[in-house]
């Protein structure tokens, strides 16, 4: 598939990084890559766009916890198990642009908009009558949102699958704490660092992506570590490690190049199936670490793409957890549901 018309559809690992070390590990997300090809959605393809081409993108995506019962928070509490918090749901919506600088070498940014809801945690309050001065009561928090972080990235091709038969990209990216910090719980209170949208630091990720094509399959494998820094209230969010590997099997003609260099758009669906894997360091306040964060999380992510005759393109994917392994006490994820859409000019 020619590398001009590679997918655009808002590949959120593209640029992993992780927006809060909470319960489960959401993210950043941008633009990985021009629109009308065959790929996953959420591994980084090594495909880089022309010289000139623009690719602007949206993606939604929802990640839904197992929720923590009052009774249950109540319990963390009165076993001593400080710093225990609850939140329902996540929703991030992101507006990415990629620019191809040159064959080779794509800039790209993404803003997104996060919104973290449901948020509960249980401490000791007041006297309950036995004579031990406390009593453990669930405080409902709120909601915490606004904008997140800025992601800047670069990718740059080393091969190209085209020329070379095989894809393999150099990533690398940095996260500018634009993000609000200062969000407010019900009680007035500020949110801690893991619920912010931003993280207030300055955070470099590096990483590596390949990729072959079979005929209509196209196979493709990334990995990306982001570095983090302390940030807002002291609060280093732990480094992240994302990796992932998809298969897409292509229904249609989609894009085609002739032998004079000149090229046409056609209608394709792609069928996809992909491993995404996140590893988490646990969250450091100062000098103490959060024992009740980090870890690791593997999804088996079912999707689709259609790809328009008109450079535009839109798909769905559905994260199922086959693999948690949380530290301390978290809210498991019950399911990831991630919608978007991407445009070549």
């Amino acid at each position: 598939m020619p590398s001009r018309l590679k997918r655009s559809a808002l590949l959120s690992s593209a640029l992993f990084c992780l927006l809060g070390a909470e319960p489960a590990m959401a993210h950043h997300v941008t633009v990985s890559g021009p629109a009308n090809a065959a790929g996953a959605i959420t591994t980084v393809s090594p495909e880089t766009a022309k010289a000139g081409d623009l690719v602007l993108g949206v993606e939604f995506y929802v990640e839904d916890y197992s929720a923590f019962s009052d009774a249950e928070l109540i319990e963390f509490a009165e076993d001593d198990n400080e710093g225990v918090h609850n939140t329902d749901t996540a929703y991030i919506s992101t507006l990415g642009l990629e620019y191809g600088l040159t064959d080779r070498l794509n800039l790209s940014l993404s803003l997104p908009f996060i919104v973290r809801n449901g948020i509960r945690e249980a401490g000791h309050h007041g006297d309950d009558g036995d004579g031990d001065g406390s009593e453990s009561e669930v405080e409902t928090l709120g909601t915490a949102d606004g904008i997140g972080d800025l992601q800047l990235g670069a990718r740059f091709a080393l091969l190209n699958r085209e020329n070379d038969g095989v894809g393999v990209t150099l990533l690398a990216g940095l996260s500018v704490p634009t993000g609000a910090t200062r969000q407010r719980t019900n009680g007035g209170e500020r949110f801690e660092s893991e619920f912010q949208p931003g993280s207030g630091s300055w955070d470099p990720r590096f990483g590596l992506a390949l990729g072959k094509d079979f005929g209509p399959l196209s196979a493709s494998a990334n990995v990306l570590y982001t570095l983090r820094t302390e940030g807002s209230q002291d609060t280093n969010l732990g480094d992240h490690l994302a990796f992932n590997a998809g298969l897409s099997w292509r229904l249609g003609k989609g894009a085609h190049v002739h032998a004079d260099g000149s090229f046409e758009r056609h209608e394709a669906l792609d069928l996809i199936l992909e491993v995404n894997g996140e590893w988490e360091e646990r969250e450091r306040v100062g000098s103490v670490r959060d024992i009740h964060s980090g870890g690791t999380q593997i999804f088996v992510a079912p999707g689709v793409r259609y790809s328009s005759a008109n450079g535009w393109s839109i798909f769905t994917s559905v994260g199922i957890p086959v693999h948690e392994d949380l530290n301390g006490i978290q809210n498991e994820t019950d399911i990831r549901f991630k919608l978007g859409a991407g445009l070549n000019f």
